[in-house]
C-alpha cells in the first residue's frame, strides 16, 4: 500500500512535501499552518504527517493523518483539478470545521461529510488534546458516480453522525472496503464501489428532503431515486423496459414517465447515459484483451458500431479513443517509509 509521510524531513522540507502530498494524493489544496493553529498544536515548526492511499478501482481510498491546519480547494484550486469528484471524510480522531455552498459544518470524531472538487471548499482540522495528530479516512468517489437527480450543493459540508442508522451502514462500508480491499477481485471491488456509492446518495437523498419541501416533490424524488438504482442494477443484464423499472417502483408506467418528465429528462435518456456510464468505465478498467464490441454486447448496444455512433454523438469522440485518452498510467509520489 502508497505510503507517504513528512518524518525525517526537516520543518521547511516537511511543509513543502506535505503541499505535494496533499495536492497530488487528494486534489489540488492548499494547506496553511497560522498562528492560531501552531498554538493549538502539539508539533510547533514543520507539518507532522502521513497518507496511505489504495484505490478500488475507480473509487481511491485513503487515511491520512497530520497536526492542525487549514486546507482550502479555492477557485484556483477548481480550476487545476483534474478530475470531478466527491470526497467522503470520515473523522477517526480530532475535528474538522468544514465549509462549502455556504454552509458550514463540524465533523467531530464518529461523523463523516461530503464536498465537492468542482465548487471551492475549505476544511479545518484540528488534533485532539491527548493526540499529535488528527486522522481521517477519506473516499474520493467519482462525480458521475453519483446519481442522477440527487444535488451534491444540498450533500455538501453537512456532518452525518454514523452511530446508528442509515450514517452507520456509510460507515461501516467504508471501513470493510479499506480493510478489505486486498482480498477482493476486480469485479467484486467494482460491484462494492457502486453499491457505496449508491448508499451514499441514498442517505444524502434523504438528508436533503428538509420540511419546507412538499411532500409530492419529496415522493417523486424518492420514485425517481428507486428507478434509477433500478436502472443501473439491471442493466448488465439484458434490455431494461419501463415496464419493468415501473414494476420495481410499485407504479405505472405513464407515472414512470412523468417522473422523469418533471425532472426535465426522460427514462430512456437515463437509460442510455447509464449505459454510456457502464461502457466508459469498462473501457477504462477491463483489460486490453477486451474489444470494444464484447463491451458495446455488455451494455446494450448492438455491436461495436452502434456504441461508436451513440459515442460520436454525445461524447465527441469513438470509443477507442475515449479507451486509448484515460489509459494512461498515473504518476506516483516517492515514497517516505
Amino acid at each position: 500500500m502508497p505510503y507517504w509521510s513528512t518524518s525525517g524531513l526537516s520543518p521547511r522540507d516537511q511543509a513543502s512535501y506535505w503541499s505535494d502530498i496533499v495536492c497530488e494524493a487528494f486534489t489540488p489544496l492548499a494547506p496553511k499552518r497560522a498562528r492560531a493553529h501552531l498554538d493549538r498544536s502539539a508539533t510547533a515548526d514543520g507539518v507532522s504527517g502521513w497518507v496511505r492511499s489504495e484505490p478500488l478501482v475507480e473509487t481511491n481510498c485513503a487515511e491520512i493523518a497530520s497536526c492542525t491546519q487549514l486546507l482550502t480547494h479555492g477557485p484556483r484550486e477548481v480550476r487545476r483539478t483534474s478530475m470531478e469528484a466527491l470526497f467522503v471524510n470520515l473523522q477517526l480522531s480530532g475535528v474538522c470545521h468544514g465549509e462549502q455552498d455556504g454552509r458550514r459544518c463540524i465533523v467531530p470524531p464518529g461523523s463523516y461529510a461530503v464536498f465537492d472538487t468542482t465548487r471551492p471548499y475549505s476544511l479545518e482540522f484540528s488534533e485532539p488534546a491527548s493526540e499529535a495528530s488528527w486522522r481521517v479516512l477519506s473516499f474520493r468517489v467519482p462525480r458521475d458516480h453519483w446519481a442522477f437527480g440527487v444535488r451534491t450543493d444540498d450533500a455538501t459540508a453537512r456532518a452525518i453522525d454514523t452511530a446508528t442508522g442509515a450514517g452507520n451502514v456509510v460507515a461501516t462500508m467504508m471501513s470493510s472496503l479499506w480493510k478489505q480491499q486486498h482480498a477482493l477481485d476486480q469485479s467484486t471491488e467494482a460491484s462494492l464501489e457502486r453499491s457505496f456509492a449508491d448508499v451514499l446518495c441514498a442517505v444524502s437523498s434523504a438528508r436533503s428532503r428538509s420540511a419546507e419541501t412538499p411532500e409530492s416533490e419529496a415522493r417523486d424524488a424518492a420514485l425517481r431515486f428507486v428507478v434509477e438504482r433500478y436502472i443501473r442494477s439491471a442493466m448488465p443484464l439484458g434490455r431494461v423496459t419501463a415496464e419493468a423499472a415501473a414494476n420495481e417502483a410499485a407504479i405505472s408506467v405513464r407515472t414512470l414517465h412523468r417522473l422523469f418528465q418533471a425532472a426535465g429528462t426522460t427514462f430512456a435518456d437515463r437509460v442510455r447515459e447509464e449505459r454510456l456510464r457502464g461502457v466508459m468505465h469498462d473501457l477504462v478498467t477491463a483489460a486490453p484483451t477486451v474489444s470494444v464490441g464484447e463491451i458495446a454486447m455488455r451494455w446494450g448496444f448492438y455491436d461495436s458500431s452502434h456504441l461508436t455512433r451513440t459515442f460520436q454523438r454525445y461524447l465527441g469522440c469513438t470509443p477507442t479513443e475515449y479507451r486509448a485518452a484515460n489509459s494512461t498510467v498515473s504518476v506516483q509520489l516517492p515514497r517516505k517509509d
